[in-house]
């Protein structure tokens, strides 16, 4: 007899193999398997006895996660300097600059600490900015540079997750679907664009997201490590309270569990685990706690209304999100000016991939899924591409229904990475590897495509006016020793991050929302008329955010006796005029 203990052919784990023979000499292994053990020798997590040779690393996951990440964040890089800083994107920075409303803040230590920026979200994204603003400035890349890297950590985490799923449920091809998801991750347009221009903001809920399901699949694969479940569970509370739109995925989450994974859930749902799991989510998510304690329910009551009548056109939306196509004229301009000739080098190149395989404003990804839901037979018994349509449907339904939400990319993207989950569970439950190889390359071949055309768009077309680099020649035209009055949305924000808190800017779009302002609302206007040393800034005729301000603003001046006198007028790179400058007299 010989007992042969051994690795496995994968390498990916250890397992043990005891033969029995009647011979004074070990068996041969099986064909095509090597193990790396003599006779007699025991290998038990890397310690052994008496072996040729130690256990060997394998360095080729992290070499693959690692590249997609790579390729995700030097996509993003080479977007950032094409747009402004959109209003939403500066909205972090507002308790920089600006006392905060009482209710968002708390008083400890005798210092004033900020907890929340709206009713619905939080200031991570503030705290983690903070020293960054302080030792970078607030330019586009300090900016975008960390949401950007944000993105490919999401990426290299969603890549060891798909690995780790496929492993668990002794799949073969691991390899092949992690590579697939992370590279479908990756290049998927509007996951790229909104990590890039975080403007919803979307990167921390995705990197939140992936990480604490990364966390909580390690403990459920391995209740030995008790730490994953409480770092998991922290992870869920840190994103609710980034931005409270997370529930929309943890009731995802929490359906999909139940759904798939129930007699698991009721194995390890014991009353140490369940006490662990809710001190680390509440600790995750206690600012956000405190503050729906201090304004009860302030959150619900004021976010969450039901709405059904609009579920045709968010489901369309949706599509044109899963397709990649949503977000051009919402970024990009369009064919609405004098077109540029690429400048740079990417832009030239994007020129030329344009010339020869034609213009590509969709990726056709959802219709891919589509097909993918006929393929039942070949991966209903895979419990990853179950859960992934259990959460996509139950998120989306809770997204869908809720009042001013999920028409736009922004909220879309929420649902992400679980689309491109589901997508390589499918490909790796087909018999027929050479079809799901192609597939998968195919999607991420259509994906850089589209990239490509957002790529040409920004070079040929420029920014659209929320994201326009007219902010870069309007920044050093605005005086820091004079008020300044901004007349429309979509400047605030942007200016204050850009000169970090010294332009004097007073909104005054509060007032000039009606045709007819009340009596109060004209008093403001008075005075701010009467302020002649003052400068005044808003968008120029027919790239307004609020229709008719600028209108509202002239006539009542008028009547008011006063008279308007030009500036300056800002234009973008394409030559379209964006801001104007003026004052009253």
């Amino acid at each position: 007899m010989s007992l042969l203990i051994g690795t496995g052919a994968q390498k990916d784990y250890v397992s043990l193999v005891c033969i029995y023979e009647i011979s004074p000499f070990p068996p041969s292994p099986r064909p095509g398997v090597r193990p790396e053990t003599l006779p007699y020798t025991v290998t038990l997590s890397g310690k052994n006895s008496h072996t040729a040779n130690p256990l060997k690393s394998d360095y080729a996951p992290y070499f693959a996660s690692g590249l997609s990440s790579f390729l995700f964040i030097l996509l993003s890089l080479s977007l950032i300097p094409y747009a402004g800083i959109q209003e939403d994107e500066a909205l972090f920075s507002i308790p920089f600059f600006h006392p905060t409303a009482r209710e968002f803040r708390v008083r400890m230590f005798h210092h004033t600490i900020p907890i929340m920026v709206m009713t619905y979200v939080g200031t991570l994204k503030t705290w983690i900015y903070w020293p960054l603003i302080r030792w970078f400035g607030s330019s586009v890349w300090s900016v975008r540079v960390p949401v950007a890297l944000t993105g490919g950590l999401t990426v290299f985490i969603f890549y060891h997750l798909i690995r780790r799923i496929q492993l668990t449920q002794d799949r073969p091809g691991a390899l092949f679907a992690a590579s697939a998801g992370a590279l479908l991750l990756a290049t998927d347009p509007v996951f790229l664009l909104t990590n890039t221009f975080d403007w919803g903001p979307v990167a921390l809920e995705h990197v939140l997201l992936v990480t604490g399901c990364f966390l909580l699949f390690r403990f459920a694969t391995n209740p030995s490590q008790k730490w994953f479940l409480p770092l998991g569970f922290f992870c869920f509370g840190l994103a609710l309270w980034n931005k409270a739109l997370f529930a929309w995925a943890l009731s995802g989450l929490i359906a999909a569990t139940i759904a798939v994974f129930w007699p698991e859930v009721r194995r390890s749902l014991t009353p140490r685990n369940a006490a662990t799991a809710a001190a680390a989510f509440s600790m995750g998510a206690l600012p956000f706690i405190v503050y729906n304690l201090r304004s009860p329910n302030a959150t619900l009551s004021q976010n969450a209304h039901l709405e059904t009548d609009r579920m045709p056109s968010k489901w369309l939306q949706l599509g044109r999100a899963a397709n990649g196509a949503s977000l051009f004229g919402y970024m990009t301009g369009e064919a609405d000016a004098p077109l540029k000739a690429p400048s740079s080098r990417r832009g030239r190149v994007a020129e030329w991939i344009w010339r020869r395989l034609g213009e590509h404003r969709e990726s056709e990804a959802f219709y891919v899924y589509g097909a993918m839901l006929a393929l039942a037979p070949w991966w209903w018994r895979s419990r990853a591409a179950r859960f992934s349509l259990v959460f996509l449907v139950v998120a989306w339904g809770m997204m869908a229904l809720t009042r001013n939400a999920g028409a736009a990319a922004h909220h879309d993207v929420l649902l992400w990475p679980f689309p491109i989950l589901f997508a390589v569970s499918v490909l790796a439950s087909l018999p027929w590897r050479w079809i799901a190889i192609a597939v998968a390359a195919g999607m991420v071949l259509m994906n850089l495509l589209v990239v490509n055309q957002y790529v040409l768009q920004f070079e040929r077309d420029g920014a659209a006016p929320d994201y326009s680099d007219a902010l870069f020649a309007l920044n050093p035209e605005l005086p820091e020793n004079q008020t300044i009055y901004v007349t429309d949305w979509g400047m605030n924000a942007t200016l204050e991050l850009s000169h970090q808190g010294r332009l004097r800017i007073q909104p005054a779009h509060g007032a000039l929302m009606d045709d007819s302002p009340n009596l109060e609302q004209q008093a403001q206007l008075r005075a701010m008329l009467a302020d002649t040393d003052a400068i005044w800034l808003g968008h120029a005729a027919g790239h307004e955010d609020f229709q008719g301000v600028n209108t509202r603003l002239d006539r009542f001046a008028s009547m008011a006796g006063y008279r308007k006198e030009a500036i300056r007028t800002v234009a973008d790179s394409n030559g379209r005029p964006i801001f104007e400058i003026f004052r009253f007299r």
